[in-house]
């Protein structure tokens, strides 16, 4: 028996199967979707995430929204709080594993990739009172909007929060905490997020 002839056809059968499994976890995502009423763009891709569309979420074309992997440690979860709240996603962006909770806006440009274990929040969801009992309300929370630029890349376990502005072609690197506005063409990174070098062509 010629093992290496063996060990072809395995991995051209897992290829297969890893497609077939794919294309059904897609044909469920965009299900999940029209349920909902989100409108998607053309090339639609993914697998089990959660959408919680209390306001409107909006994905352009060729988006991807994986949770990763298979949402066993990182689920995909694009959540809107308020009838008011946006989640918009632009053309050709890469979720993986990303949590985005939205009670004001977040804005994602095109071509934008965000590692697993990235989480945008654009509210603080709570009052910063003492009072124990305002605290848990959020009625009182403070809410601004997150907008991220085009050609953006978000490392893994990065946490985004309210009122940032991250520009064109921008990198956050991995286990960043971003407090502030990020200029375009610059590497951040670092708790609290700070500039670490300009990019160039």
């Amino acid at each position: 028996m010629n093992l290496a002839k063996v060990s072809e056809k395995a991995k051209k059968l897992a290829s297969l199967f890893l497609k077939l499994r794919r294309a059904f976890e897609t044909r469920l995502l965009r299900l999940n979707l029209r349920v909902r009423s989100i409108p998607y763009g053309k090339n639609l891709r993914g697998n089990n995430c959660k959408i919680q569309a209390w306001g409107r979420i909006t994905l352009a074309n060729n988006v991807q929204l994986w949770s990763y992997p298979d949402g066993e440690a990182y689920k995909t979860c694009l959540l809107t709080w308020q009838p008011t709240a946006l989640i918009r996603i632009g053309n050709n962006c890469m979720l993986n594993g990303t949590v985005i909770h939205s009670r004001s806006r977040v804005v994602i440009g095109d071509n934008c990739m965000f590692g697993a274990g990235t989480v945008i929040l654009d509210s603080d969801f709570h009052s910063t009172t003492i009072n124990p009992d305002i605290r848990r309300e959020q009625t009182q929370a403070v809410d601004c909007p997150v907008m991220i630029g085009n050609n953006v890349w978000i490392g893994r376990n990065v946490i985004i929060l309210k009122g940032v502005t991250i520009g064109d072609n921008s990198i956050v690197a991995a286990g960043s905490v971003v407090t502030k506005n990020i200029p375009p063409n610059q590497v951040f990174g670092g708790n609290p997020a700070r500039f670490i070098k300009k990019l160039n062509n």
